[in-house]
């Protein structure tokens, strides 16, 4: 083979993986040591990566919509033991209606070990080994606040949306996305409400704000379209508690907008997930103290 500069026409075989070659921006074939275009670097993993990589390299991870499959396979079959354990314990399942707070504890536990157990594995295998880094499991001190804004928001038009889809439909009840008895003492209540307000607004954002959205993006999805698409899948988890076809279309309304403003704080926020995790505990807390006292 003849060099040419920094350059080599094309070697025999397979140039590609751990010969020590690459195709460079100018369709020639380069050693190793020589980017494929100008401002690439060379990362850890021996492999060159594009300027913006430095900031967003989540983007370059091999993690994707296969683990988000795996997800939801792993939280149905957590709910299935979950209905397991309850059924062993009480002596009975209990219906959607009438479940006690202790056993919503079960279930938020078994769906925190699917859901974090899924983008653990999937940041350690394919990824960057960091919860923080692919996921964006961090934030900045201004990021509580949009959350909390975003949360206030998000309750006050859910409720709005929520109240006049029953109203059209003759509903007699509003309809909740918590089917639960109210807890009866005080500490029925701080397990359920770290269990609904503490814990599942972590895990359900580190999955579909971070797991989710975030494979949408990578795909080479526009902004808003990730944003739509995922909060269509962040609602679908919760209409299996409607018991009629006019609950679906209340919880499909209101749930569609929690879901909305939570992807729009995450993106507000260089699609870091402090703020939509505050956003989503100021709505469950909220819901958890009305249920309470009401």
């Amino acid at each position: 083979m003849d060099r040419v500069g920094d350059t080599w026409a094309p070697p025999s075989g397979s140039p590609v993986g751990g010969s020590g070659w690459h195709l460079g921006s100018d369709e020639t074939w380069q050693l190793v040591d020589h980017p494929p275009a100008p401002g690439f670097w060379l990362a850890s993993d021996a492999l060159w990566y594009p300027p913006e990589a430095a900031t967003e390299p989540w983007r370059w991870s091999a993690w994707g919509f296969g683990e988000v499959w795996v997800g939801f396979a792993a939280y149905i079959a957590a709910g299935l033991v979950a209905v397991a354990i309850i059924a062993v314990v009480t002596g009975s399942a209990e219906s959607a209606d009438e479940i006690a707070p202790g056993a919503l504890a079960v279930y938020v536990a078994a769906n925190a070990i699917a859901m974090v157990g899924t983008a653990s594995i999937a940041t350690a295998r394919k990824g960057l080994r960091s919860l923080r880094a692919d996921f964006g499991l961090r934030g900045r001190w201004l990021d509580p606040l949009v959350g909390l804004g975003t949360g206030l928001a998000a309750v006050l038009v859910a409720g709005l949306v929520g109240a006049g889809i029953d109203r059209a439909l003759g509903a007699d009840e509003p309809t909740s996305n918590i089917p639960v008895d109210a807890p009866s003492n005080a500490t029925e209540f701080w397990v359920f409400f770290t269990a609904i307000a503490i814990v599942t607004p972590v895990v359900e954002e580190l999955f579909f704000r971070g797991l989710v959205y975030r494979s949408f993006l990578k795909r080479g999805r526009g902004v808003w379209r990730a944003i739509v698409s995922t909060t269509i899948i962040f609602v679908a988890p919760h209409l299996p508690v409607a018991e009629s076809w006019n609950e679906a279309v209340s919880l499909l309304g209101s749930i569609g907008v929690l879901g909305l403003a939570f992807a729009l704080a995450c993106h507000w926020t260089a699609n870091r997930l402090a703020a939509p995790i505050v956003a989503h505990m100021v709505v469950n807390g909220l819901a958890a103290i009305a249920l309470y006292v009401g």
